[in-house]
């Protein structure tokens, strides 16, 4: 698992036992689609003394955060820690100010009225009419912001976002657990942290502390699952636990009734993957449920990132990579592409509704959903 981030700490020591192999930027897949963006480069700033002209460059909004750096260094360089390092400063207005995508929608005002403490969401009654909740239940279903994500992304890219909840709910509900929902649950903070807002993240934390009265939390977004799990406990020392939807279900397949026949392939998303070693449990589900899973050529640990996270910088590179990574998709000939990270489904989404890029046909879902279209209604 990757280590959480202490931001007290000088960038140059995150990265001060680097022998400059260039591992990092062997393996980067932002150095492979934008010429000049190298992890070790920036390290060498960092550890000679030119911290200063790295934050300045806006390559800290350039990283994308998957991860694979830290995963494949032999010594371990803590890469990540050195980028968030980067946008503390620059989001405090050191260099270029983070790049969005979808500002209008995404930016700092939906996370300023999110973290207001007179804001009370209302999810509950977003719910479809099937799903069993329970206000007494020991199990919290922590939605995150799907029903958001929902209202921006439905009708835009075919999002599925609230059937992701009621799916996961649904799940639940087959192997005989009844979750609690909380109308007044905030944002884990996960993309405010990201780009450096630790402000903002921490609020969100501190309304969300209600959370440690439940045994088990289970999510379905990978990032709301590093937050809560990992940072929450490092940053803000609150200890939860908590499990991916494909964690809770894994040793429960039993209960649920196979019938899928299906050729599918897997995505293995960066926080579900690489930062939290979740590769087997998604998969032992699908293949119990009678899916064939055929991978892509870069899977578990080696996966492609989706090219987008926090929000941050959707450009052409990023976009490349998506193509990149649907090409992967459908070079399996597997007929539907299996995401267990909402936000993965979204920007890939994204890349296939684009009219410039045509012929990119395989259909995209998530793993809540296409579990559940096994369950009998």
């Amino acid at each position: 698992m990757i280590k959480g981030v202490e931001m007290a700490i000088s960038m140059a020591e995150f990265v001060s036992r680097c022998y400059q192999c260039g591992t990092c930027s062997g393996v980067c897949p932002k150095a492979r689609v934008k010429p000049g963006f190298l992890p070790r480069r920036i390290v060498h700033e960092n550890i000679t003394g030119f911290s200063s002209r790295a934050v300045s460059s806006g390559a800290g909004w350039d990283c994308l955060t998957c991860g694979i750096c830290q995963k494949k260094c032999p010594m371990k360089v803590e890469f990540l820690e050195m980028f968030l390092s980067m946008r503390k400063e620059m989001s405090n207005g050191a260099g270029v100010p983070c790049k969005l995508a979808h500002e209008n929608f995404l930016g700092s005002s939906f996370y300023n009225i999110m973290k207001n403490e007179k804001i009370k969401p209302k999810r509950k009654h977003l719910l479809a009419k099937d799903v069993k909740i329970s206000d007494t239940s020991e199990v919290l279903y922590f939605t995150g912001c799907l029903p958001y994500l929902d209202i921006i992304f439905k009708d835009d890219v075919g999002f599925e976002g609230m059937e992701i909840a009621n799916n996961t709910i649904r799940l639940l509900n087959a192997v005989g657990v009844e979750p609690a929902v909380l109308d007044e649950e905030k944002c884990c903070g996960h993309d405010q942290l990201w780009r450096g807002d630790l402000k903002t993240f921490e609020e969100l934390g501190v309304q969300n502390k209600n959370l440690v009265k439940y045994k088990t939390i289970v999510t379905s977004c990978p990032e709301c699952l590093r937050t809560l799990a990992v940072d929450y406990k490092e940053r803000l020392g609150i200890t939860l636990n908590v499990k991916h939807i494909s964690e809770f279900l894994v040793d429960k397949a039993a209960k649920l009734a196979p019938n899928g026949k299906k050729a599918i392939t897997f995505h293995d998303s960066c926080r579900l993957g690489r930062y939290m070693q979740t590769y087997e449990q998604p998969r032992e589900l699908l293949k119990s449920m009678g899916y064939e899973i055929k991978e892509m050529a870069r899977n578990r640990e080696d996966s492609l990132c989706c090219s987008i996270s926090a929000w941050v910088n959707c450009d052409d590179e990023n976009k490349e990579l998506r193509r990149r990574k649907l090409d992967e998709a459908i070079a399996t000939d597997a007929e539907i592409l299996v995401t267990p990270c909402p936000k993965c489904q979204i920007h890939l989404k994204c890349l296939q509704v684009d009219k410039s890029e045509p012929g990119r046909k395989i259909r995209i879902a998530d793993l809540s959903t296409v579990l559940a279209e096994n369950l009998k209604r």
